[in-house]
């Protein structure tokens, strides 16, 4: 462990009194890895996974396993998430139907979580400001089969002006100091700085008020970040608060296993198996909902049409919108979005090549293995074959899902007992 910066160490000595031995105590010991399991895809661990008391579908990772090169994984099976980064999710609250935002959201732990919660009903609008961070988050979207979200790479105040008033439940995990991550993260150490707390402070004030914004009466505001300081978490809170008195802490915060009170929790890792996080809830007052026309789409190419009514008759039905050369089948409740940097909205589906319909990854990712016609389950060897890139032997014609344990790894193209490899060469597995 490289050495913990002198004001950090006086820092958390002021705050935590005689529980600071026991917390800097920590340092000396491994980290907790965790996961968090996909209810859609129905995947379990076995008895060795212990589970995460705050969340429902969060496990914690034997040492030693290395899940992320796993098949299961590339199949969206679970999401490799610190623990204590689960408990945020857990304290929105969502439920089946709601429209949510998540404002800060790579690499897309929280957001792949919300979707779990959402199952697949409702909208999730998810975003991004940086762009190479935002084509991650759009990559795990996919990876983790989420078929109702939209995925922006936008300014939260340009989010705040197109939406207005018009969502259920925000999620707000701030750009911070990252002094919750020390112990896992040695470049957060060298990264830090005294003066970071006020100046993430004073940008997560920014946020905070777009968000704001975009919640509907009667909503709830999660705010959250990885670091233990006053400044950023309940300075913040208290700064947020005094600027709008149409928001209250939600004194009914409880997460199992987490200590709650007066609407926040600061996870220690002293105190729970999991690094530092801090989150707080609030609730809007007031009746207030902005209305936003449907987004327009179109009856899907007769060509798409044909295929999905073949391979997934659920998304045949669907409205279409076109980006580029692609086709997407649109959420059922989704407004018009007019002037946003959109990377995608609903399930990308294919495009059109050569007049016949190629099939993209995302929807082999989205499908239930067992509605398509064509799929080939394999052993785990040509499971890591195939995402390698590899062709394997196969008795379909056609385009075909090529599935591990059951869970689609993507499209093949079967002919003369050959199943031609169609997973995208950037997602490719190098060894």
């Amino acid at each position: 462990m490289e050495k913990l910066p002198r004001a950090f160490v006086q820092q958390m000595e002021r705050e935590l009194g005689t529980d600071a031995p026991a917390f800097f105590s920590t340092y000396n010991e491994e980290s907790s890895v965790g996961l968090r399991v996909s209810s859609r895809k129905g995947w379990k661990p076995d008895a060795d996974f212990e589970p995460v008391s705050w969340c429902r579908t969060g496990y914690y990772v034997p040492n030693g396993l290395r899940m992320g090169k796993e098949p299961l994984h590339a199949a969206g099976a679970y999401y490799l998430q610190e623990p204590s980064a689960m408990a945020p999710v857990e304290a929105l609250g969502v439920q089946p139907g709601m429209r949510v935002l998540d404002l800060c959201a790579a690499p897309g732990g929280k957001s792949t979580q919300i979707a779990d919660h959402l199952a697949g009903k409702g909208v999730l609008v998810t975003n991004e400001i940086h762009p190479a961070r935002a084509r991650i988050l759009l990559e795990n979207i996919e990876r983790m089969g989420v078929t109702n979200a939209v995925v922006l790479n936008e300014k939260p105040a340009r989010i705040a002006a197109a939406f207005g008033a018009w969502f259920d439940a925000v999620l707000v995990d701030a750009p911070c100091s990252g002094e919750g991550m020390f112990r896992r993260d040695p470049d957060a150490i060298s990264q830090w700085s005294e003066d970071a707390p006020q100046m993430c402070h004073e940008r997560q004030l920014e946020i905070l008020e777009s968000a704001a914004r975009c919640l509907k009466g009667s909503g709830a505001m999660v705010y959250s970040t990885c670091t233990y300081n006053h400044i950023e978490n309940e300075e913040t809170i208290a700064a947020f608060l005094e600027t709008h008195p149409d928001f209250e802490l939600d004194e009914s915060l409880s997460l199992p296993g987490v200590p709650c009170r007066g609407g926040m929790a600061h996870l220690y890792p002293h105190q729970l198996r999991g690094e530092g996080h801090f989150l707080a809830r609030l609730r809007k007052k007031g009746t207030e909902e902005s209305f936003l026309e449907p987004m327009e789409g179109e009856k899907l190419d007769a060509r798409c049409g044909k295929f999905l009514s073949e391979v997934m008759p659920e998304y045949a039905v669907r409205k279409s919108f076109v980006q580029g050369e692609w086709i997407y089948a649109l959420p059922e409740e989704m407004p018009q979005m007019t002037g946003l940097r959109i990377l995608r909205v609903g399930v990308q589906i294919g495009r059109l090549a050569s007049g016949r319909m190629e099939p993209a990854h995302a929807l082999a990712l989205a499908a239930e293995s067992a509605q398509v016609k064509n799929r080939v389950d394999v052993s785990r060897e040509d499971a890591l074959k195939f995402l390698r890139g590899e062709t394997l032997p196969g008795d379909f014609s056609g385009w075909g899902l090529v599935s591990y344990e059951g869970l689609a790894l993507g499209w093949g193209k079967g002919s003369n007992g050959q199943i031609k490899n169609h997973v995208p060469k950037g997602l490719r597995w190098k060894n």
